[in-house]
C-alpha cells in the first residue's frame, strides 16, 4: 500500500504540477469557473472572435485555469451538443526579437497534423468552399491544400504514403523553414513562410479552416500564458505583436477566443497595459476577469472540495478536512495572512502532508507547530 493511502488519499492534491491532465481538478472559486466557462460557451454558440484578459497576482491560478479549460472532458460539458473547441496554450515569448515567429513556432510545435486531417474530413466541395472563405491569399491556400488534401485525383495525399511519418516531418520542416523548398514548388508553394504577415495569415487561415461552419471544431481557444512578458519587448517587437493580434482577430472573425493571462506585479499593472497594447487591440478586449487573492472562506471551500474530490479521496469520510485537523487549516490561513496567493497555500499544505507521510504523523496542531518553520519559515 502506498504511504499516502494511510491518509485515505490516492495522491497529494496540493502538488503544483499534476503528472497527467486527468489529475487537473477545479475546486472552489465557482464564480470564476462560471465566468470562464460562459466565455467559452459564447465563443462556441456565437460566430465572433474576442479577446479576454485574465489578471491576478503570481500564483493566483491563471495557468491552472488554462490547463483545466483545455481538457476535452471539461470542454465537452461546456459545449453540450456542439463540436468541441481546439485549445492551445502558448507561453508568451520573453525578450524575443521575433515574437510573432516564436508564437507561430509554438503553435506549430503543438499541432498534430494527422489528427487535424482526420477531424477536417470535408468532402471536396466543402473543403474548397472552406478554403476560399478562410483566405484570399493563394500562397497560403496552396500550403493548406498541401497540408490537408491531394491536389489531383491521381496524386496521393501528402500523408497517405508508407513514409507517413517522414512526410509529416518534411511538411513541418517547411513550416519551420528548415526544409528544402524545391520539393514543395510543384505544389504551388514557391517560397518559405518568412515574414510576420506570413505567419499571421497562415494561422488565421488554418484556424478559420478547421472551424468552418463549426463542423469539426466550434472555435479555436488560444491561451497566452505569462502575458506580462510583453513588457520585455522592444518597440519594434511590440508593434509586430500588436499587428499580430489585430490581424489574427480580423482575419479569423468568427471562431477565435483569445485569453491573455497577465500576472499583475510592481513592474506590470493592468492600468499600464495601454503602454503595451495599442488602442486597436485594447478595444477588442471584451472582458477583464480578475483572479483575486482568496479570503479565508474561499480558501476553506477550496480545501474541502479539493481534498474530497473522487480523484483524491479513496473513500468518503465524515471529517471533510481529514487527514488535516480543521485547526491546522485555520492556522495556516492565519499564519500566511490575507495577502498570500493560492499557490502559497498549496505549497504549505503540500509540505505538511509530505512531511506527515514521511514521519507517519497525525496532522494536528501539535504537529503543525513542530514543523511550522519549515513550512512557512520564509514568511517574515
Amino acid at each position: 500500500m502506498a504511504e499516502i493511502e494511510k491518509y485515505n488519499l490516492q495522491t497529494n492534491p496540493f502538488r503544483l504540477t499534476p503528472s497527467t491532465p486527468d489529475e487537473i481538478i477545479w475546486a472552489g472559486f465557482h464564480d470564476l469557473q462560471k465566468r470562464i466557462a460562459r466565455r467559452i460557451s459564447l465563443a462556441v454558440k456565437i460566430p465572433n472572435s474576442s479577446l479576454i484578459l485574465n489578471w491576478g497576482e503570481y500564483g493566483s491560478g491563471k495557468t491552472h485555469a488554462a490547463n483545466y479549460f483545455s481538457k476535452n472532458d471539461v470542454l465537452t460539458k461546456i459545449v453540450e451538443n456542439n463540436a468541441i473547441p481546439f485549445p492551445l496554450i502558448i507561453d508568451f515569448p520573453r525578450g524575443s526579437k521575433e515574437p510573432v515567429r516564436d508564437i507561430f513556432v509554438s503553435v506549430i510545435d503543438k499541432l498534430d497534423i494527422n489528427d487535424l486531417k482526420e477531424k477536417v474530413n470535408f468532402d471536396d466541395d466543402t473543403f474548397n468552399k472552406a478554403l476560399i472563405q478562410s483566405t484570399n491569399n493563394i500562397f497560403i491556400r496552396n500550403i493548406l491544400k498541401h497540408m490537408f488534401r491531394e491536389e489531383t485525383k491521381n496524386e496521393k495525399n501528402l500523408f497517405s504514403s508508407d513514409k507517413n511519418v517522414s512526410n509529416i516531418n518534411d511538411f513541418k520542416g517547411y513550416l519551420y523553414g528548415t526544409a528544402d523548398i524545391k520539393q514543395f514548388m510543384t505544389k504551388g508553394i514557391q517560397r518559405k513562410l518568412s515574414t510576420e504577415n506570413d505567419y499571421t495569415e497562415f494561422l488565421a487561415a488554418l484556424f478559420s479552416l478547421i472551424t468552418y461552419e463549426k463542423k469539426c471544431y466550434s472555435c479555436v481557444i488560444l491561451w497566452f500564458d505569462e502575458f506580462e512578458s510583453i513588457n520585455t519587448l522592444g518597440n519594434a517587437s511590440l508593434g509586430n505583436v500588436n499587428n499580430f493580434f489585430r490581424t489574427l482577430l480580423d482575419k479569423t472573425p468568427n471562431n477565435l477566443l483569445v485569453f491573455l493571462n497577465l500576472t499583475q506585479s510592481p513592474t506590470m499593472k493592468v492600468e499600464e497595459l495601454s503602454v503595451y497594447l495599442h488602442s486597436p487591440v485594447r478595444s477588442r478586449i471584451k472582458e477583464r476577469i480578475e483572479l483575486s487573492i482568496p479570503n479565508s472562506e474561499a480558501l476553506k471551500e477550496y480545501f474541502i472540495e479539493l481534498i474530497n474530490n473522487p480523484l483524491v479521496r479513496i473513500k468518503e469520510t465524515e471529517d471533510k478536512y481529514y487527514p488535516f485537523d480543521e485547526v491546522v487549516v485555520n492556522n495556516v490561513i492565519q499564519d500566511l495572512g490575507v495577502s498570500s496567493s493560492l499557490r502559497s497555500y498549496n505549497e504549505a499544505f503540500s509540505l505538511i502532508l509530505d512531511y506527515a507521510i514521511e514521519e507517519n504523523e497525525v496532522i494536528n496542531d501539535q504537529y503543525y507547530q513542530k514543523i511550522k518553520n519549515e513550512v512557512i519559515g520564509w514568511k517574515d
